[in-house]
């Protein structure tokens, strides 16, 4: 009879000890992904101010776009643009120069 009580204190270390070791695992899974969680909500927060940040840059564009449409030079600004983009007009003549120097 005294064996039976042996091995059922055996068998009770045996499942405290299971117990304790399943907790542990458990404790630093959860810590781990705690962790990678907070990294994730950091890296997203620094997105998030680097698009609010290019949103607002795209709004004061555009304020000043159409502040350009708005006024009664646009024509001139429209010419500007075109021609850094290499539009001439259609009877003009367009030289080149060739020479290399600057």
């Amino acid at each position: 009879m005294t064996r039976i009580f042996q091995n059922l204190k055996y068998n009770k270390k045996t499942k405290k000890f299971l117990i304790i070791g399943v907790l542990v695992v458990l404790f630093f899974y959860c810590g781990g992904t705690i962790i990678a969680q907070s990294a994730d909500i950091s890296r997203l927060n620094n997105q998030k101010s680097a698009y609010e940040q290019q949103l607002e840059d795209q709004k004061k564009e555009n304020e000043e776009l159409d502040a350009i449409l708005q006024s009664e030079n646009k024509d001139d600004y429209m010419e500007q643009k075109a021609r850094e983009k290499g539009f001439v007009k259609s009877n003009e003549i367009v030289f080149y120069d060739i020479s290399g120097s600057n």
